[in-house]
């Protein structure tokens, strides 16, 4: 069941409840490690671009949307390992300043384009079915021979070698592997495989999946101030170089899918950026003229709560983990309330754990009673008096050391930055 609702109305009754409730608890944020090391997994996906000329690309893109394209995105890393400096691994968005911003369902279904519903929640395959399951798709027996030896996944240079095999269901496969949900340089592993799987049998959307692993891995490199980014980087990168100012305006439709556009303003404009050029030029971004709605975001619905949650639940290929789309409301030209927070950090765990069966079956029926709300016309941003106030409070409550090593010393960034930073959570290895 769907519930839609205007989102003034959504919005004044969220602020009302909030003040009843409070926020969610928060961490230490003097605990906060460092960030010190950080590893972003790009695949070189050379080797695998050159089979998309034995595809037909207007059936791949009815089939799989965008794929193609987003596997041909080039990723600045540095652009990539700063931005984790200004991620809260509670409230799960990115904090510059005064403004939170956040990847949405919506806006990675745009970016992707898969030709099906947002709004179906993943469901991992069972271990035992998966490569039996791969195996009748790709038409390829004994696909063991592939294995890595520790039996985490699938040696995607021999595999993609396969002459006898679907070609074009083994691109798609190979991109989920190394670009949707990357693992180990060159690997497609298995939970990788599985995603795959769903897709082609049930047509589930990835998108939700995608959002989740980027939230998992997010929280885990910002609260160890280390670790490798599995997640997929490349949708990330356009999400965020999409709200940054640039001095030609290249970005008002699908730039990326040419990429010209985007080639250009990194040479000219971001060529020079290492890592701490791009955390001062994130840490700016309250005074330039960024935008808070992306340029291509078009959307006037969105996903705001499920079930009996004040928030969203999302469900990834290694685990679950919350987020809250009422934080930023203004990505979609909505007027921005109080959100209702309580909770939301206390909500994630790995598929390991010995509560995630019982806890997937929860989300499960949560996502059988999604609420939506109606943005009133496309605007410009605004907030509400009592998030003003909210805001403000919350910030001084949000300190955060954000450091970036470079050439082998770690600089402190400007004091201003640390009350708007966030604190960590107890997230393990995504």
């Amino acid at each position: 069941m769907t519930i839609t609702k205007s989102s003034i109305e959504y919005g004044k009754n969220s602020e009302l409840s909030q003040l009843i409730e409070g926020d969610c608890l928060r961490s230490d944020a003097k605990k906060m490690s460092p960030i010190k090391n950080l590893n972003c997994i790009l695949n070189e996906v050379n080797k695998l671009t050159t089979h998309f000329q034995n595809v037909d690309k207007d059936a791949f893109f009815r089939k799989y949307g965008r794929l193609m394209e987003i596997a041909k995105v080039e990723v600045l890393s540095p652009a990539v390992r700063a931005l984790v400096h200004f991620w809260d691994p509670e409230y799960r968005c990115f904090s510059f300043g005064s403004i939170d911003l956040c990847p949405t369902i919506e806006e990675y279904g745009l970016l992707t384009e898969f030709p099906n519903d947002l709004y179906r929640i993943y469901s991992p395959l069972r271990s035992d079915k998966i490569i039996p399951e791969l195996s009748k798709l790709l038409r390829i027996s004994n696909l063991e021979k592939f294995m890595e030896k520790n039996g985490t996944g699938l040696k995607w240079r021999m595999l993609e070698l396969e002459k006898e095999s679907e070609v074009e269901k083994l691109i798609a496969l190979g991109i989920f592997g190394l670009v949707l949900f990357p693992s180990q340089t060159g690997l497609v592993s298995l939970e990788a495989v599985a995603a795959y799987v769903e897709y082609e049998n049930t047509q589930i959307n990835p998108v939700v999946a995608i959002l989740a692993e980027t939230f998992l891995t997010l929280n885990h490199c910002r609260k160890a101030g280390k670790g490798a980014m599995r997640c997929c980087t490349q949708l990330l990168y356009i999400w965020m170089v999409s709200h940054i100012e640039t001095k030609k305006p290249v970005f008002n439709n699908f730039w990326w899918f040419t990429q010209k556009p985007l080639k250009i303003v990194e040479e000219e404009e971001w060529g020079d950026l290492d890592n701490q050029g791009w955390v001062d030029k994130l840490e700016g971004l309250p005074n330039s003229d960024f935008k808070w709605r992306a340029p291509w975001v078009t959307t006037t619905k969105v996903l705001m709560s499920c079930g009996q949650r004040h928030w969203v639940p999302l469900v990834g290929i290694t685990g679950y983990v919350s987020y809250a789309p009422t934080l930023v409301v203004r990505q979609f030209g909505g007027i921005q309330f109080v959100p209702r927070t309580m909770g939301i950090a206390q909500f994630f765990g790995l598929f390991k754990d010995p509560m995630a069966k019982e806890v997937l079956e929860i989300i499960k029926q949560d996502w059988k009673h999604l609420v939506l709300v109606e943005i009133e016309g496309l605007r410009d941003p605004s907030v509400s008096e009592g998030y003003v106030k909210w805001r403000a409070s919350a910030a001084s409550a949000m300190p955060c050391a954000i450091e970036e090593p470079i050439k082998g010393k770690e600089v402190n960034i400007e004091d201003d930055l640390a009350a708007s930073a966030m604190p960590r959570v107890e997230v393990d290895q995504a």
